[in-house]
């Protein structure tokens, strides 16, 4: 087979003499030791060019990394090597989330902010999580980062715990229990070898050292949560105070001000939201549409609770007329 590396519309692509049927494309660390793939192939497209193949994918190759190439699902391999791209990597690491010094022992979900747009498939070999006190490596705590969970622009990754060892009653918690242990500390360490989406490592590497505290439960209520109203005439930010931390990217998407235009954003330890109108306040009634798959840093949701007692009717999963939505009244300027 005769592959190689060529360039189309200012992106890198893979050639290949003659058509593309049966062919896969992964990267050559995917493949056992009996050269057939252990896990999905590159997600991309196919195009033809005078007779021959071209795969266009999904995400940039990365530079440095090997490349096969694979005849139906099993069949023969070939492997070629990706150049590095000269050049010092900028793109650093701007948060690590959640923010905040003290975590629930059931906690669902870590994500890690980049400052720009990255790579897919080094979240398993860059990030880990190990015990502050000596470093060991906590074993088995992350679900499979296959596929990653990367937002729209490549800036944002979700990390999961593993669900199934935090389920109680599933064989996987049985057996090991929760990934994290009440009273102790743990690190997130982002590696500097990251890769961005040009294919350099991070500026530097990352870390966050988290306490485990006591288990986080219960549905998430609205109708608990603190308001702190605007003034009309002014464009004071409407503000929200949570009974606990939420998902950070979750509440951006899942909280709305219904029929005015603005800006809402989460705080930075998913205690609190804020909405800035693009005009004035006026007198009268804002309703705050609160989106039921808003949930807390353990999975838990408006409307379903994420590690539920199925012999407890308080966790019985909410209808849609049953999500709360706030309303929040707007007064005069008292000066």
């Amino acid at each position: 087979m005769e592959v190689g590396w060529g360039e189309r519309r200012g992106d890198v692509v893979l050639m290949v003499r003659g058509p593309a049927v049966g062919l896969r494309v992964y990267p050559a660390d995917a493949l056992g030791g009996d050269r057939t793939p252990r896990r999905q192939p590159m997600a991309g497209r196919w195009e033809t060019v005078d007779g021959d193949a071209v795969f266009v994918p999904r995400f940039p190759f990365l530079p440095g990394t090997e490349y096969a190439v694979v005849t139906g699902d099993d069949g023969p391999a070939a492997v070629l090597p990706r150049i590095p791209r000269p050049g010092t990597g900028q793109t650093s690491v701007v948060a690590i989330e959640p923010a905040l010094d003290v975590v629930p022992r059931n906690l669902l979900r870590f994500a890690v902010r980049f400052s720009s747009p990255m790579s897919e498939g080094w979240a398993a070999r860059a990030i880990r999580l190990e015990r502050a006190d000596d470093g060991a490596v906590v074993p088995g705590a992350f679900l499979g980062m296959e596929p990653e969970l990367w937002d729209a622009g490549r800036r944002r990754l979700t990390v999961l715990l593993d669900p199934a060892r935090i389920k109680r009653g599933l064989a996987p918690h049985l057996e090991a229990g929760y990934p994290l242990t009440e009273g102790a500390d743990v690190r997130l360490v982002v590696d500097a070898g990251f890769r961005d989406a040009e294919g350099r490592g991070l500026s530097a590497g990352a870390a966050a050292t988290f306490r485990v505290g006591p288990d986080l439960r219960g549905r998430v209520r609205p109708e608990t949560w603190s308001v702190s109203a605007p003034r009309a005439g002014t464009r004071e930010p409407l503000r929200i105070r949570f009974d606990r931390p939420l998902d950070r990217a979750l509440t951006d998407r899942c909280l709305r001000v219904d029929e005015l235009p603005g800006a809402g954003s989460a705080d930075a330890d998913g205690r609190g939201w804020a909405f800035v109108p693009d005009r004035p306040w006026v007198t009268g009634v804002v309703r705050v549409a609160v989106d039921p798959a808003l949930e807390d840093v353990a999975g838990n949701s408006v409307a379903r609770v994420f590690d539920r007692d199925l012999a407890g009717p308080a966790d019985d999963p909410l209808g849609a007329a049953d999500v709360v939505a706030l309303t929040v009244v707007v007064g005069p300027r008292s000066d």
